[in-house]
């Protein structure tokens, strides 16, 4: 992972991170989805950005969220080592697991240019 890719995808956790503190559950999603697109690709910080959707699933009590983040924590790694990833899948359990979704276009950019 590049540093400005790393940077950006620290940024996106981070904020997640800021809205998680500050009660804000739809920010919170919002930023832990655009982590995931960032760091979808790289296995560290595929399962970082898996296991934090999985604690604020926890800590909303999103039975939902919870129950479909299992099934990503454990094929993260793999995923990413292998290349299968969809690219801009959210990770979030609403999104199948191997649907490909558009990416946003600022983050295209920062993919694009990592």
């Amino acid at each position: 992972m590049s540093p400005k890719l790393r940077n950006s995808f620290e940024f996106e956790l981070q904020k997640a991170k800021d809205a998680m503190s500050d009660s804000d559950p739809t920010l919170t999603w919002h930023h832990l989805a655009r982590a995931h697109v960032l760091g979808q690709f790289y296995a560290g910080p595929h399962l970082r950005v898996h296991t934090w959707m999985f604690i604020f699933g926890i800590k909303t009590l999103n039975a939902k969220e919870m129950i479909g983040q299992i099934p990503r924590l454990l094929l993260a790694a793999p995923g990413s080592i292998l290349r299968k990833a969809p690219k801009g899948n959210t990770g979030l359990s609403n999104a199948g697991l191997f649907q490909p979704m558009p990416i946003p276009e600022d983050l295209q950019n920062l993919l694009n240019n990592k």
